[in-house]
C-alpha cells in the first residue's frame, strides 16, 4: 500500500472521530429545487471552544440517501450562532436528484460523540441523523430556528421552534429517545433505550413539547451538567406525512443568574399519549413501551414491547380505520416481545402497532 492511501484511510478514520465529539447538535434538511431535484443541507452545531478547528479541517460528511446511493457533500460554510459565542453553524450543502418518485430516509452516522448526564453512554453511540422525505411532493422540509444550549439551575428553559414554512402545510413536533442506526453502512433506524429523558436524571419537573406556542419548555433542570434531547418534526399535507425531521441537541445547565421557580411534580417526557420512554419501574403510571422499526418500511416491521413487570404481552397490527391486521401473543409472561409483521400484502399509508400487557396498552404509528 503505498503513501497516498495510507494517508488516505487515516484521514477517513480520524478525522470524523474528531469532529464527532464536539457535536452539539444537528438535522437534515431538503429543499426541493425541481423535479426529483433536492437540496440536501446538513447542519452540525459544533463546541466552538474545543471543536473550531475540528470545523476547520472537516470539509465534507458522507449522507445516505435511502435510495442505494451515498453522497459526499461538502462544507459551505462555518459560522458563529448569534447569541452564543462558543457553538459554531457548520453547513454542508448539494444538490442530488433521486431516480424516481418514493420515500427515502435521507442519514448521516458520525461516531465518538460526546456523553451526557442523561446519557453517560454516550461515546458508546453513533451521532445519527436522519429525515424521511416523500419525493412524491414538491416540498421542502421545515426550517427551525437555531438550537439554545444554555439552561439555568431551577429557571425554565425555553427553545422557540416555531419553523419557517412556505407551503403552507401542517407541522407537529414531539419528542423522542435518541435514535441509533442498525449495523451496517446505511442502518435503519431505532431507539436507543438506553437513553433516559433530561428530567428523568433528578426525577423531577416537566420536560415536554407546547405544541399551541411550538416551544420546547423545560421546568426546570435541577442538577448542573450536560444533557441530550432529540425531537422529530412531522410535516403534513391533506393528511398525509411527507417529511419527518429528527433533531437533536445538547443542553448545557449551568449556575446563572436569574429568577428561579418552583418545581412541579415529575412527569414522563411524553407526546401525544404514547409512552417515549423505556417503563419506569418506580412508577405505578406506566407499564409498557412499544417500538418499531423501520419506519417507513416497504416490507416488514419489527415490533418490540418492553413491559415493567412480567406479563403476557400482545402486539398488534391494526389499520388506521382500527381494524386488526395481525396480531402475536408471547407465550409466557415476559417483559420483552418481539414480532416481525410482513406488510407487503397492504397498501401504502398509515398503519398503528399496538402492545398490551394485563393492565394497558400503548401503541405507535408507523408508515408504509
Amino acid at each position: 500500500m503505498n503513501l497516498f492511501y495510507r494517508i488516505f484511510i487515516l484521514i477517513l478514520f480520524v478525522s470524523p472521530a474528531c469532529f464527532a465529539t464536539h457535536l452539539a447538535g444537528g438535522e437534515i434538511r431538503a429543499s426541493h429545487v425541481s423535479g426529483q431535484t433536492f437540496k440536501i443541507s446538513v447542519l452540525l452545531y459544533l463546541d466552538a471552544a474545543s471543536g473550531g478547528q475540528a470545523a476547520s479541517a472537516t470539509n465534507e460528511v458522507n449522507v445516505c440517501m435511502g435510495d442505494g446511493n451515498i453522497i459526499t457533500i461538502p462544507k459551505i460554510s462555518a459560522t458563529p450562532i448569534t447569541g452564543s459565542n462558543e457553538i459554531l453553524l457548520a453547513l454542508f450543502e448539494k444538490n442530488y436528484t433521486f431516480p424516481s418518485t418514493g420515500t427515502f430516509q435521507l442519514s448521516l452516522s458520525l461516531n465518538n460523540r460526546s456523553t451526557a448526564l442523561n446519557f453517560p453512554n454516550g461515546s458508546e453511540s453513533p451521532f445519527f441523523l436522519w429525515t424521511v422525505l416523500n419525493t412524491q411532493f414538491s416540498n421542502s422540509t421545515p426550517v427551525l430556528p437555531n438550537l439554545v444550549f444554555t439552561a439555568g439551575v431551577r429557571q425554565v428553559f425555553s427553545m422557540d421552534l416555531r419553523p419557517a414554512v412556505t407551503d403552507g402545510d401542517s407541522i407537529s413536533i414531539r419528542l423522542q429517545k435518541l435514535s441509533k442506526p442498525s449495523p451496517g453502512t446505511c442502518g435503519v433506524r431505532s431507539l436507543d433505550y438506553s437513553y433516559i429523558y433530561p428530567n428523568d436524571v433528578s426525577k423531577s419537573g416537566t420536560f415536554k413539547i407546547n405544541q399551541q406556542e411550538k416551544k420546547l419548555v423545560w421546568t426546570a433542570p435541577e442538577i448542573i451538567g450536560s444533557y441530550i434531547y432529540a425531537l422529530v418534526i412531522d410535516e403534513w399535507r391533506d393528511g398525509i406525512r411527507i417529511s419527518e425531521t429528527y433533531r437533536e441537541a445538547r443542553i448545557n445547565v449551568t449556575d446563572k443568574p436569574g429568577e428561579t421557580v418552583q418545581i412541579p411534580p415529575y412527569q414522563f417526557a411524553e407526546e401525544g399519549g404514547l409512552v417515549t420512554s423505556v417503563p419506569n419501574l418506580e412508577s405505578p403510571e406506566i407499564s409498557i413501551a412499544v417500538d418499531a422499526y423501520p419506519v417507513p418500511t416497504e416490507d416488514y416491521v419489527t415490533a418490540r414491547a418492553y413491559s415493567k413487570r412480567q406479563s403476557v404481552i400482545k402486539l398488534q397490527l391494526i389499520d388506521i380505520n382500527g381494524r386488526v391486521l395481525r396480531e402475536a401473543n408471547s407465550e409466557n409472561s415476559v417483559t420483552v416481545f418481539q414480532q416481525k409483521f410482513d406488510l407487503r400484502k397492504f397498501t401504502q399509508g398509515v398503519y398503528i402497532i399496538r402492545a398490551t400487557n394485563d393492565t394497558e396498552s400503548t401503541s405507535q404509528k408507523i408508515v408504509r
